[in-house]
């Protein structure tokens, strides 16, 4: 499937605000799953076992777990790639402008 460059999609990714408002429509679905009659299905998509198998390692884990530590995990680096521009090129790199913010 090609995505054109002014279908409503590419502009709606284009945009600062696509990630947040992906972020709150997740977490809006969430909760209304957990407090609808869909609650066990919620559940059993939660607790459903997601692995990782390489010969004899497996790295085994429900997929709540795998949501919580690999995309806080993706969260904060992105957090720290964030922090790293403006200290190196951003509003950060100048002690001038950090004395002039506060």
């Amino acid at each position: 499937m090609v995505i054109s460059e002014n279908s409503f999609i590419a502009k709606f990714f284009r945009q600062e605000s696509a990630g947040g408002i992906l972020l709150v429509s997740a977490a809006l679905l969430a909760i209304l799953l957990a407090n609808s009659p869909f609650y066990s299905y919620y559940t059993l998509l939660i607790d459903t076992p997601v692995a990782i198998k390489v010969g004899s390692l497996e790295l085994a884990k429900p997929l709540l777990l795998w949501v919580n530590d690999g995309l806080m995990a993706i969260f904060f680096l992105l957090v720290g790639l964030e922090l790293k521009r403006e200290v190196l090129e951003g509003e950060l790199s100048n002690n001038q402008k950090v004395i002039q913010k506060s």
